[in-house]
């Protein structure tokens, strides 16, 4: 290549790519749908000569966005947002990709295609775009809705799915087959890679962040995480894994971390670079022959795609037990493809196993798919009332049917003990599962890579006992931590046979150890054996196999206590990892409070915050009756309960013990303000004065007529409506204290709220609720 095109075909793509996006985003069409009008305007299928020199090096680079991407997911990638939509968002995304890769495999043979070419066609039909549907949603404000935390909840597994197929059709590619034995080993090799990865990573992030945090400097920030994110991206590449499943795991590894916020900021000038070059790049793939030729079928799909997502997602929802309208919402606002169908598409291509013509409809699908998400996003409460009156009668009979009948097994599940305390302990034995053969793979790679470097094949003789020995050692923990879990769902099984009283008490003792003993050492020995009969290939033989079993069975039979110990501080370093974040926010909070509150009022005055002891004057007391402003001069100008900061509190705001109220004034004004404030009650403050409500703890039932059911708490108004706040959430079993903005009241839930007397009632007339005063009245 001449010098001086690199940087002449760069400048192209990105003014093309920005002037192009401008007019989009003014006529609000996605961003990225301009970059792919951009590539096509600049790229060899429109002119006889393109001004771009070297496709090549535009494409090369154009795998950076796709990197850059899946890093971005990755950080924004939060496992307690999917928990709490995990069943649901489960049932909808396999619906959604079942039918969608069977509709893929029917329709290839009606175009002459192969088998492989209709599981590429349904895996790109099958992911949906989550900057779009994103972007949307913020634009129309439905972050916070009940249906956005859905749809963001299937966005998340959709990006997991993606990963998971670029692996698995990339191995396709090479055999040009499809074998079911072989998707499967691919799919239990990326999960033991993804839980090893993840699991180390997030050991030595907290250490990792805090010597950058400490150096603070935003540029070796920003080189830091490039290099890692590469650095796990070319690891998956060298074990035939997707680059793009290394970037999702190191953007994984940093999310949820104090730092996570200033990485997206560093990094995301790049990835905004570069994404604009990967979708310039696909565009300059797009042939308008192709278009025109495939403009039959590119309508036809889109139709196709948006009607089976709108009724696989809306349907998985319900079955899950979400409410319909709440459902429909969430599935339309999804009903699209996007740049994972790109990524697909560009592999096919460069692979060889699809056409050009593939490239092609993936563009134009998404471009009329998009526009219909749009439109049906937009009108979804008048579509859905629509649907709703010219629904049949038998059909709305058997949907209540359903939910009546899925809220009583659902019930019935919740209360079998059983099942309730043998999750935790199933979870902890498949994650500690694939960590196990995570070493032992390690283990044989490392084994059999010896023979590539010729001083240490002639070491190889006692190198490859020594290294198994050391696995292992670090086998040991992991060993230890199935072996307690599966112990405790032996005892808990046990337990739940046993369950009667006469039988109790003639199952107990030794009679009761003996038995679970030996109901665990059949378990082991089955277990045991399948496991070594399907991973006889992996493991060494002769001397190394029988130190490594023999090592195994000594240490773990004298250093079983150690053992124990060290698999317990290795989980609770695994842990503290998720919760650092949260204890390092709150400080920084509470400062970033106080520094948006100096930013609106800028003037050399004091700003105090203080905190309402349980047993001050003030709680349960409106602001409007503190006459705080009238006789110290100073403001209340902003309130920080539990995490969320209200700015400029109404006068009818209630104070609650544990409030944070954020004073404005001069520093002898606050210091008056302080101490009314933080003056306790008198003995006989029991009395009310004129003005102070009535103010009551109360338990409210949620039943399924209510209309706050299915909302979020932020969604359901209840202090701007009633003066009422929701202090926890009872919800079967489980107990939400201080529950978050976002978390979803469900019918059947007992909310335990605060307020005056007249607001509680309003509230209970308003909703079908029935109540219960359980504690005080102030």
């Amino acid at each position: 290549m001449e010098h001086g095109f690199f940087i002449g075909d760069l400048a192209i793509v990105l003014m093309c790519a920005a002037a192009v996006s401008l007019v989009f985003q003014r006529i609000k069409l996605p961003v990225f749908l301009g970059y792919l009008v951009s590539g096509f305007l600049i790229g060899p299928n429109l002119w006889e000569k393109s001004p771009i020199h070297d496709l090549a090096t535009v494409n090369e680079l154009s795998e950076l966005g796709v990197i850059f991407l899946m890093f971005y997911i990755g950080l924004e990638f939060d496992l307690r947002r999917l928990r709490r939509v995990m069943g649901p968002a489960v049932l909808a995304v396999t619906l959604q990709t079942v039918v969608l890769l069977f509709v893929g495999a029917q329709i290839a043979p009606l175009l002459g295609w192969t088998p492989v070419q209709g599981i590429f066609l349904g895996s790109l039909l099958a992911i949906s775009s989550s900057m779009v549907t994103v972007a949307v949603l913020r634009d129309l404000g439905r972050l916070d809705k009940p249906h956005a935390q859905l749809t963001v909840g299937v966005l998340i597994l959709e990006d997991i799915l993606a990963v998971t197929l670029l692996v698995v059709l990339s191995g396709i590619a090479v055999s040009g087959e499809v074998s079911f034995f072989a998707v499967g080993k691919i799919t239990f090799f990326i999960a033991v890679f993804v839980v090893v990865t993840y699991y180390v990573g997030k050991l030595i992030a907290p250490h990792f962040l805090d010597l950058l945090n400490r150096i603070g400097s935003i540029e070796l920030i920003t080189l830091s995480v490039v290099a890692l994110m590469l650095g796990v991206s070319v690891l998956a590449m060298k074990l035939e894994f997707s680059e793009a499943l290394g970037a999702f795991l190191a953007g994984s590894i940093l999310s949820q971390t104090p730092l996570a916020h200033r990485i997206e900021n560093a990094t995301e000038p790049l990835r905004n670079i570069f994404c604009a070059v990967f979708f310039v790049a696909i565009g300059m793939l797009i042939e308008p022959h192709l278009l025109m030729e495939n403009w039959q079928l590119i309508v036809g799909l889109s139709l196709l795609v948006v009607l089976i997502k709108v009724l696989t997602v809306w349907g998985g929802f319900f079955l899950a037990g979400q409410n319909p309208d709440t459902a429909f919402r969430a599935a339309v606002a999804k009903a699209q493809i996007g740049e994972f169908s790109f990524i697909i598409a560009a592999m096919g291509q460069k692979t060889g196993v699809t056409g050009d013509g593939l490239v092609a409809v993936a563009v134009g699908v998404s471009l009329l798919s998009t526009l219909m998400a749009l439109g049906l996003t937009v009108n979804a409460d008048p579509i859905y009332k629509g649907l709703a009156v010219r629904m049949p009668k038998p059909v709305g009979v058997l949907g209540r049917f359903y939910r009546n009948f899925y809220d009583d097994v659902h019930s019935q599940i919740g209360r079998n003990s059983f099942l309730k305390l043998a999750k935790r302990p199933v979870l902890q034995i498949l994650f500690t599962f694939l960590l196990l053969n995570g070493i032992v793979l390690l283990a044989y790679i490392l084994t059999g890579s010896l023979d590539r470097y010729p001083v240490l094949a002639e070491q190889r003789g006692w190198l490859v006992p020594v290294i198994w020995w050391v696995s292992a050692l670090l086998c040991l923990p992991f060993i230890t931590a199935i072996l307690r879990n599966l112990n405790a769902i032996v005892l808990l099984l046990t337990d739940s046979l046993f369950s009667t009283t006469a039988e109790r008490q003639y199952f107990r003792g030794r009679l009761r150890n003996i038995f679970n003993t030996f109901v665990l050492a059949v378990l082991i020995i089955l277990l045991g054996g399948l496991y070594l009969s399907l991973t006889a290939q992996y493991l060494p033989g002769g001397v190394a196999l029988a130190g490594f079993f023999l090592l195994l069975l000594l240490a773990g039979v004298v250093f079983w206590k150690r053992m124990v110990n060290i698999q317990s501080r290795l989980e609770l370093l695994f842990m503290e990892s998720f919760n650092r974040r949260a204890e390092i926010e709150e400080p920084a909070r509470r400062q970033k409070t106080l520094e948006e509150i100096k930013r609106q009022y800028p003037w050399p005055v004091s700003i105090r915050d203080v905190m309402i002891k349980a047993n001050a004057d003030a709680c349960g007391k409106r602001i409007r009756d503190l006459d705080i402003r009238k006789i110290t001069r100073a403001s209340i100008i902003a309130l920080g309960r539990a995490g969320q900061v209200q700015y400029d509190p109404g006068p009818g705001t209630v104070i609650f013990p544990l409030d944070h109220l954020y004073l404005f004034g001069s520093e002898e004004e606050t210091n008056q303000a302080m101490e009314m404030l933080q003056a306790e009650r008198s003995e006989d403050a029991g009395v009310d004065s004129p003005g102070t409500p009535t103010f009551k703890i109360e338990t409210i039932y949620l039943d399924r007529d209510s209309e706050i059911a299915d909302n979020t708490l932020a969604g359901a108004n209840l202090r701007k409506d009633y003066g009422v706040t929701v202090l926890g959430i009872q919800r079967g079993e489980r107990r939400i204290t201080g529950p978050l903005p976002d978390e979803i009241l469900q019918p059947g839930d007992v909310l335990y709220v605060t307020g005056n007397s007249e607001g509680i009632r309003r509230f209970q007339e308003q909703n079908h609720a029935v109540s219960e005063t359980i504690t005080l009245e102030v």
